[in-house]
């Protein structure tokens, strides 16, 4: 993909739009945002169906008011921008988000060379 160069921490506004899309439509399921060196490598989006649930198709309206969709958006590059290396999950339940789990991955240079 061609295009300019990411700064650290930052979040395209066409991912998040495709982050908020999966907020609101995911019942049960994970969002992924992988960081490499500050930058934003990869989202990936798992939905899950649970079989207890199966018949509930929902109102089909957005769980979320545009104000709360904002406020989650800044929430998530906030967090976002603190991770170097690893993943910032966001967590949904019950068509709501539940949490959001920050992994940091440590880099150790200079032992071998690049790092692990």
């Amino acid at each position: 993909m061609a295009g300019r160069k990411l700064q650290p921490g930052e979040i395209p506004a066409l991912a998040m739009e495709y982050i908020l899309h999966g907020l609101r439509n995911i019942c049960y399921g994970e969002i992924i945002l992988v960081a490499q060196d500050g930058v934003l490598m990869q989202v990936e989006w798992n939905e899950k169906r649970r079989l207890d649930c199966w018949q509930d198709t929902g109102s089909g309206t957005c769980p979320y008011s545009p104000a709360a969709l904002q406020e989650i958006a800044a929430r998530i590059r906030k967090e976002f921008g603190l991770l170097q290396y690893g993943k910032l999950v966001l967590v949904i339940r019950h068509g709501r988000l539940l949490q959001i789990e920050r992994t940091e991955k440590q880099r150790f240079t200079g032992l071998d060379g690049e790092g692990i």
